[in-house]
């Protein structure tokens, strides 16, 4: 199946935006921008839209006495698949050359915890650039609010998702599958589980196993949170019509 063109070009767009800002020091603003434009497309994030905090449309109604100018929250994101509200901040670090930036403190996250904790929002995200990881007392703080935030790593899902459209990934590429004794990779995982999941239905399409009318086969794919449903359906969808 030929990747859409335009998902293509808006990856490669983003790479390019990360490419020239991560080696900055800057305030940030882009990286909110890049989030808005990018969070649709990674299908990991299960992400139908997002929008700045001053244009989603139900801040007023949420939200009656604030102004188009963020209480801490940057962005909101809407689920794709189940319409759940994602509040985002997004921190951008000056990167080393290996990817890696100075680490999110206490007062960073403060900043976004207290107006994020409303129970309107069922995730809170914190996007950065790179692999900027929470300090302890960050980490502290948020284990106090009991308000859980997820800190995501814009750079390193682009990268899975690009790999993803390009299917540039082989066995060769693969640690897991040079060495059974390797670590097995989330895209060597993701791989297997279509692979699998290929192969059985295509082997019980003529039959009417399981009960079911023949050409209706069914199967059920559990895998642990974060380990890629979407992508792994939509790429079994692909394989089985391509």
């Amino acid at each position: 199946m030929t990747a859409d063109p335009s998902r293509i070009e808006v990856l490669e767009r983003a790479e390019r935006t990360l490419e020239y800002f991560s080696p900055l020091a800057t305030d940030g603003t882009w990286l909110e921008e890049l989030t808005v434009e990018l969070a649709p497309f990674l299908a990991d994030w299960d992400v139908e839209v997002c929008y700045p905090w001053g244009d989603w449309p139900y801040r007023a109604e949420y939200f009656p006495n604030t102004t188009k100018q963020d209480i801490g929250i940057d962005l909101v994101a809407h689920g794709r698949s189940d319409g759940r509200l994602i509040a985002v901040q997004c921190k951008a670090r000056k990167l080393d050359p290996d990817g890696t930036g100075e680490e999110i403190g206490k007062g960073e996250v403060s900043a976004f915890s207290t107006p994020a904790a409303n129970d309107l929002f069922v995730e809170r995200w914190l996007v950065t650039n790179g692999a900027n990881p929470l300090n302890a007392n960050a980490q502290s703080a948020i284990e106090v609010s009991g308000k859980p935030i997820k800190v995501v790593n814009l750079a390193a899902d682009l990268t899975a998702e690009t790999v993803a459209s390009e299917g540039s990934v082989t066995d060769d590429d693969c640690p897991h599958c040079k060495d059974p004794e390797a670590a097995q990779t989330r895209t060597c995982m993701q791989r297997e589980a279509v692979a699998r999941s290929v192969r059985i239905l295509k082997e019980h399409v003529a039959t009417d196993s399981g009960g079911l009318p023949e050409g209706q086969a069914r199967g059920r794919i559990i895998l642990p949170c974060g380990a890629g449903k979407t992508r792994v359906a939509l790429r079994i969808v692909e394989e089985l019509t391509d």
